[in-house]
């Protein structure tokens, strides 16, 4: 009952007031609800604001070396990477992560793809300018692997890049966002077809698998078999075309959770070209959070 009568009034809004409505669902959409969510921050991890033309973003940085920035996607956050970020610190880079605005402790603003993009380029750029020995290798998780290969080419050529549970299909993802607006059908109609007209002119350039065939030769993609989020058999398609990327394949995990796996950690490190296995990740970052 309760569903049906929010149906019914956001139907009435959208005739009797088209542009508020309009706005509503746009900030349901494009603005998740993370901003006020209590992260710990660990100490070692020092935090600080990046002030980019769209707005502040907070960013996270740990350690010296070589520089490897994480790249979040939608409703996650950079707390996601810590215990990564922790672990690369002992093994001699630099981590660096970032909440995309209207995520985490970043300025509220709706979350865009373009935004996404437009953010990740303006960090990269940070850490390979600004930040001693530059950017080394990037990880992206979910839609942030879209803005992460849709990034500056001059920035993530030849670097590694390391894939975390990709999103290949954003027409399905965003679409599906949609539908648990739970809007009235009309509505829900009028936005589908909304999108779809935006999906033709503007994103289907942004989809990750045509982008991420140029950097298959660096790039390493981690997906677990029961992501509900973002099916394995899309990774597993991309890698069928491009074997010079890697699939790593994990099991009993899901899209959010596979990031701080100990498979995860394994093949990173090997990823980025370090093999010491005397870090007990589960033992040391995962329980000790301090």
């Amino acid at each position: 009952m309760k569903s049906f009568v929010s149906k019914q009034i956001g139907f009435v809004l959208n005739k009797v007031a088209p542009s508020w409505a309009a706005n509503r669902i746009e900030e349901q959409l494009l603005i998740p609800k993370t901003a006020d969510r209590q992260v710990h921050v660990p100490r070692q991890i020092r935090q600080f604001d990046l002030k980019t033309r769209d707005g502040n973003v907070r960013a996270y940085q740990v350690g010296k070396g070589p520089v490897i920035a994480f790249v979040h996607g939608w409703e996650g956050g950079a707390h996601q990477f810590f215990p990564l970020m922790r672990g690369l610190e002992q093994c001699g880079f630099t981590a660096l992560a970032f909440d995309h605005l209207g995520h985490g402790q970043s300025e509220t603003r709706k979350a865009t793809l373009q935004q996404f993009i437009a953010t990740t380029n303006y960090v990269l750029h940070h850490a390979d300018n600004k930040i001693d020995d530059g950017l080394y290798g990037v990880v992206g998780h979910s839609t942030g692997c879209i803005a992460v290969a849709n990034a500056r080419p001059a920035l993530i050529k030849d670097k590694q890049l390391f894939l975390i549970s990709p999103i290949f299909n954003y027409k399905l993802f965003f679409l599906k966002k949609l539908v648990r607006l739970n809007l009235h059908p009309d509505q829900l109609k009028q936005y589908t077809d909304r999108f779809t007209r935006e999906y033709k002119r503007e994103f289907s350039r942004m989809e990750l698998w045509k982008k991420l065939d140029k950097y298959g030769d660096v790039s390493c993609i981690a997906h677990d078999q029961s992501d509900s989020v973002s099916p394995i058999s899309d990774s597993r398609r991309f890698c069928q075309r491009y074997p010079l990327t890697k699939l790593m394949v994990t099991k009993e995990y899901d899209h959010v959770r596979i990031i701080n796996s100990e498979s995860v950690w394994q093949e990173l490190k090997s990823h980025l070209n370090y093999e010491d296995t005397t870090i007990n990740f589960a033992d040391k970052f995962l329980v000790n959070q301090e």
